[in-house]
């Protein structure tokens, strides 16, 4: 669609999407039979495999020694276990292909490729950053052993559960908040449309950041690490105000969960996360606040 063909549309006309509209599947065969997202797609799954699943399990059997430290937090214990919120937590992978889906409805053949291009990209340089956290320290926390739903079957048995800190679903849906709402400022979009798309992919981050500590998968010591690396990652693309928005959002429309509670995860979560961000002010390598943490953490 041109410029000049979106923006002679009746507002009557125009329809806001939701992006559950739009199939992953369809979004996947587009990245592996497209030439120009073949090979970068490839490159991003290489990196998956080698820096987060096998050097995973190459610990979990002894093939390689890197130290596993306990991240529980007391607060953990205050956001209650839902299991129903599994399959929210699994939808981070779908969250971004449905939104690219949209896109590759909406812009021309060449910039829908070099969007596709991009995410990969962003999405393999997720897998990298944290990579040097998790060659130096892996961590872990305590999980219930729930074997009643066949996700946390396959999850327990497919998941090693040794890269906590930072946390990559964390990551991964924070670089999605920024990247796509770059995308919306296209001159194609207009404010309402802008605003809309925006809110869907941002809280769809929300609501996976959140069930990070609803299927304990995570402690709250995984999230501020999180945030802390994609200010590293994304640089000037996520803002300390943007970090700080994201951690206020965290639980507020929840109804299982204290406002008191709330508060207190919300002030230890920007505790943690601003404490990195100082420490980093005197340190060269952006990954010396959290290797020093996780060196010197006694889990509660």
């Amino acid at each position: 669609m041109s410029n000049s063909q979106h923006n002679d549309k009746h507002p009557t006309d125009r329809k806001l999407h939701s992006f559950k509209e739009y199939k992953s599947i369809k979004t996947y065969l587009y990245l592996v039979f497209c030439p120009r997202t073949f090979i970068p797609l490839m490159k991003c799954v290489h990196t998956a495999l080698q820096k987060f699943f096998i050097l995973q399990f190459s610990v979990k059997f002894g093939f390689r020694k890197i130290p596993v430290v306990q991240v529980d937090n007391a607060l953990d214990k205050m956001v209650p276990f839902s299991p129903k919120r599994i399959s929210t937590y699994l939808d981070f992978i779908h969250s971004l292909a449905r939104p690219l889906g949209f896109c590759l409805s909406k812009f021309n053949r060449k910039e829908r490729s070099q969007i596709a291009i991009n995410i990969i990209n962003e999405l393999k340089n997720c897998y990298e950053t944290a990579y040097h956290i998790y060659s130096f320290s892996m961590s872990t926390t305590n999980r219930p052993n729930y074997k009643k739903d066949r996700h946390f079957r396959l999850i327990h048995t497919l998941d090693p559960h040794l890269m906590c800190v930072p946390s990559l679903h964390v990551s991964i849906m924070i670089m999605a908040w920024v990247f796509y709402r770059e995308v919306f400022q296209s001159p194609i979009f207009d404010d309402e449309e802008k605003k809309y798309y925006t809110k869907q992919v941002f809280d769809s981050a929300k609501a996976i950041t959140e069930t990070v500590l609803y299927v304990k998968q995570h402690s709250v010591n995984c999230i501020p690490s999180a945030i802390y690396m994609m200010t590293i990652m994304l640089k000037d693309r996520f803002t300390l105000n943007d970090a700080i928005y994201f951690i206020d959002s965290l639980f507020v429309e929840s109804t299982d969960i204290s406002d008191e509670i709330k508060k207190n995860i919300h002030s230890y979560v920007q505790m943690m996360f601003e404490r990195f961000v100082l420490e980093n002010c005197s340190e060269e390598d952006w990954t010396i606040p959290i290797k020093r943490w996780l060196t010197t953490y006694k889990a509660s």
